[in-house]
Parts: C-alpha cells; sequence; structure tokens
C-alpha cells in the first residue's frame, strides 16, 4: 500500500508546536513508519518546499537558516521517505500548480495522498484522505500477498527506474547494451560458460531442442507433473512427450523408472526442477551418457538452486529458465534463458533466436524471434544484484514454515540432501484441500495449487493414448497438493497466522 505524504503533515511531524496541535499526523507518519506493509513517499516536486519552508522558520525562530540544519533535515526525511518522482505526463492546476504535482505523483505510483489541505481534499476526494480518516480505515487483519512482487518493486525502485529510463532514453530496445550485461552477468553468477537470454522460459525451451536438431517423431522423455510448457513445446516440434511418474517425496521425475521408457527414438531427456529443486541429476546424466542422449534441464522455477555443489544452470547439455514476473528472479512481462557450456550450441542458440541468422539476413536455420527485450533484461540485472539475498531470505521463510507447521498433518517439502532449492513455491499436500483453502481463503490467506491435472490427463494430449492410473503417483500428488505464500518477505507473524489457521 503506497501513501504520499503532503508538505503539511511533514511539518506537523518535525516541529514541537505542530506536533501538538496536529497529534493525528505525528500518529499517522509513526504507523506508516513501523508497519513494512506500507510504502511511504514524498513527491520529488516537495523536496525545495521542505527546503525553503524550513529555511523560513528556522529564520523566524533563529534570525538565520543554517545549511548544515537544512541539509540534515533533509537527509533525515530522505532516511524515512522514498521519492515519488514528479511524472511528464502531469495535468498542472494553474490555481494550484504544487497540489497538481503531487497528484500527479501518487498517480503514477497508485498511491494516496495523506493531507490536511482541504483544497486538494475537496478537488481529489478520490486520492486524497486526512490523517484522521486514514487512522479510522487502518486495516489490521493480516491480508497476506502470495508473491509479493510489489513489495520487491518499491523496494528497488530508484535504480529499476533510473535502468529502464536508460533504455527508453536511449530508444535501444532490441538487442540493446543491457541485455550483454544481463548476460555476461548471469554467467558470472551460475558459471555457466555462456547465458544467452530469450523471449520467455517456453521459448527457451524450443531454442534448446531446436539447437539439439530434435525432429518429428523424436520422443523425448520427461514428467506429467509439471507446467504445460515442458512437454507442449516437445509436442509443438513434433516431437513425442514420453512420460515417467515422479519421486513421491520430490515430485520431480523419477529418475529409476527412466531407463525402461527408452527406445530407439528417444533423444533426451528432460527432467524439470520443481518446485525451484533439481531432479537427481547425478542418476539422470548417467542414464543419458550411457544411451547416448541429451539432457535438457526445465529449470523455469529453479534458478539458483543447486544439485551437487552446482547451480542448476550448469546441469545437462542445456539448462533453462524463465523470468516470469512471479519466478524467483523475474522480469515485469516475459523473459527467459539458456545456459550451456558448449560454445558449438551457444553459436547456435543465439542465431536461432535471430531467426537463425549467422549475418543480417542470412539465414542458416529455421528460427524464431527469441529474443528478451533491452528494458526486461535492464530490469533482472539490477534484481539479479540482490538475487543471493532473496535466495537466503526464501530458504529462511522455508526453514521457519517447516518449524511451524511440522506438528500438522501435512506433507512438507522435502529437498534432497544433495541440492538446494530455490523455493519458487512452498507447496504442502493435505487431503481435504477444497476444504482447508476456503478456509484460509477466510482469514485472507491466499493459496494456489501447482498443478491440479498431469499432462497426460489433458485433452491435448489426449492422442499419446495415457489414461488415468497410468502415472499414480503424478496423480495422487495432483490432487492433494497445494501451495502457501511464499516470497522473501513472508513475515514471522505471516507464518504463525497461516500456521494457527492451517
Amino acid at each position: 500500500m503506497n501513501y504520499i505524504i503532503d508538505l503539511n503533515i511533514i511539518f506537523d511531524y518535525y516541529n514541537i508546536q505542530r506536533r501538538e496541535l496536529f497529534p493525528d499526523s505525528v500518529e499517522v507518519i509513526e504507523e506508516l513508519l513501523k508497519n513494512d506493509k506500507y510504502n511511504i513517499y514524498i513527491s520529488s516536486s516537495s523536496i525545495d518546499n521542505l527546503e525553503f519552508t524550513k529555511a523560513q522558520e528556522l529564520k523566524k525562530t533563529f534570525g538565520f537558516a543554517s545549511k548544515i540544519v537544512l541539509k540534515e533535515f533533509i537527509e533525515d526525511i530522505l532516511s524515512k521517505f522514498k521519492i515519488a518522482k514528479t511524472p511528464s505526463y502531469i495535468d498542472i492546476d494553474f490555481e494550484d500548480i504544487e497540489d497538481s504535482q503531487v497528484i500527479a505523483s501518487a498517480k503514477a505510483i497508485n498511491a494516496k495522498v495523506i493531507t490536511r489541505d482541504k483544497g486538494m481534499l475537496k478537488k481529489y476526494s478520490n486520492i486524497s484522505i486526512t490523517p484522521k480518516d486514514f487512522l479510522e480505515t487502518i486495516d489490521n487483519k493480516k491480508a497476506i500477498d502470495f508473491a509479493n512482487l510489489k513489495k520487491q518493486y518499491f523496494m528497488y525502485q530508484p535504480e529499476l527506474e533510473e535502468e529502464m529510463d536508460k533504455v527508453l532514453n536511449n530508444s535501444s530496445y532490441i538487442m540493446g547494451s543491457a541485455v550483454k550485461d544481463l548476460e555476461e552477468n548471469l554467467q558470472t553468477f551460475t558459471n555457466a560458460k555462456h547465458a544467452i537470454t530469450c523471449s520467455s522460459g517456453t521459448d527457451a525451451l524450443l531454442l534448446a531442442m531446436m539447437a539439439l536438431d530434435i525432429k518429428p517423431d523424436d520422443e523425448i522423455i520427461t514428467t506429467p507433473f509439471t507446467f504445460i510448457a515442458t512437454a507442449e513445446t516437445i509436442a509443438f516440434l513434433g516431437a513425442k512427450p514420453v512420460f515417467v511418474d515422479i519421486d513421491e517425496k520430490t515430485y520431480n521425475i523419477d529418475a529409476s523408472k527412466i531407463e525402461a521408457k527408452i527406445t530407439k527414438k528417444t533423444k533426451a531427456i528432460m527432467p524439470v526442477s520443481l518446485y525451484g529443486q533439481p531432479a537427481d541429476m547425478d542418476a539422470i546424466q548417467k542414464i543419458a551418457d550411457k544411451h547416448n542422449l541429451k539432457v535438457i534441464v526445465d529449470g523455469a522455477q529453479s534458478f539458483g538452486s543447486t544439485f551437487n555443489g552446482k547451480t542448476d544452470s550448469n546441469l545437462g547439455d542445456i539448462s533453462t529458465t524463465s523470468f516470469f514476473p512471479a519466478k524467483p528472479l523475474g522480469c515485469f512481462g516475459d523473459g527467459g534463458a539458456v545456459f550451456t557450456n558448449s560454445d558449438d550450441l551457444a553459436t547456435k542458440m543465439k542465431s536461432l533466436r535471430v531467426h537463425g541468422q549467422s549475418k543480417r539476413y542470412h539465414h542458416q536455420y529455421i528460427g524464431m524471434g527469441g529474443r528478451m527485450d533491452t528494458i526486461q533484461c535492464a530490469i533482472v540485472d539490477v534484481k539479479l544484484k540482490y538475487y543471493e539475498k532473496d535466495l537466503a531470505l526464501r530458504q529462511e521463510v522455508a526453514s521457519k514454515y517447516i518449524q511451524a507447521l511440522k506438528d500438522k498433518d501435512l506433507v512438507l517439502p522435502f529437498v534432497d540432501k544433495r541440492a538446494t532449492s530455490a523455493f519458487a513455491q512452498y507447496s504442502i499436500r493435505v487431503q481435504n484441500r477444497n476444504d482447508v483453502q476456503a478456509k484460509l481463503k477466510e482469514h485472507q490467506i491466499p493459496t494456489a495449487v501447482h498443478y491440479p491435472m498431469p499432462l497426460h490427463l489433458q485433452e491435448c494430449f489426449k492422442y499419446l493414448g495415457y489414461k488415468k492410473g497410468d502415472f499414480p503417483v503424478s496423480e495422487l500428488v495432483s490432487e492433494e497438493i497445494m501451495s502457501l505464500p511464499m516470497n522473501p518477505y513472508v513475515s514471522d507473524d505471516e507464518i504463525r497466522y497461516i500456521a494457527e489457521h492451517i
């Protein structure tokens, strides 16, 4: 929830006499500062006015305005409040230019203005509120955010705005310098030799299979318990997805069942790092090496996870990921990446993502328009700087969930000792899922189901000839799985609240 504090409220808070006259203003700021669910701003247009008004106050009291006192005053304000820039699309009201600037800043970040200005309250009644009204409407209920994307945005807002402005000012929307910067930083983060950004996690899978020359009638072994893109992309290329049931602990493909499904047509194995944890890559790689098969890791949910000390982007022949907004590392739209240690595969995938070009208008392959927009790369590059911290916070949240839920009649996530999980989701299993979800909803606790129907039972894969009962573990888990709020900012109070009501 975003609020812009008007100048009159700021001075009520900082002036001793006004604190006594307007205690509601003081209470409002103290409430906003102590509660991290609020984002508190001043309009960028207000900073000069704050300095000028403070200078006049000092002159009236002491006969002069100390530059040191003014500097400390502004620094203290900036330590408490973020700055909401006044946008270029401001609708100026010449009767009160100052108010129109503050209102424009509020509209730009979907905020309300807390003010005592009667003119503003009357003219902009839909976007302004008095301190008293704010205090009366404080919602003490625990409305929990499932992914909390807004909090992350507002945490890094100045840096994100700066990098987005660079792209917009340069008009380098396609393959601008931010693309190369992100790819180099991804390589450093993952230790993969090549990181190649692309337009989505789905297109990352397509690029990987196209680079490995997957053809119609080829077979790729994968899991039926995953998002549809895993098998959809196989089918899209005319190849055949061959399903193998999952391990009941990790929910990843059961490596012990893979070898029985290998035929002369099998070209690759595509394990999915579901919910953030890599599959048993030791066993999978041994099978692949034995049968001369390629391994494509669908790491759409697991960027930053590890297996035997290697990042998931360093597993298999090609690893893929997604930067969809709700992923652990997400952009503000669609985006993805492929990773490989093979120079030849990297060169081919770079060509394939730009319609198979080797140089402009010279097409070596049938490719695709699979580039990641420059502005999305700039966004991910900012967030990548903080990603290790975010991963650590996700681990902490998961550990606290385990402690809070360990005595409940639930199946909690299991993480292989050889692995770490990015915890894209925190998924538990319950036998009466619909009832539990309904009860939690009554208490404003959001949940999600990833995934309610295995792929072998989806209508679009009816042609494969599978039936109910073919993959019993996947079917069982799909009926019981349920995800709780998971992001780096789930608080201890929220975890206790969820545990209490589950």
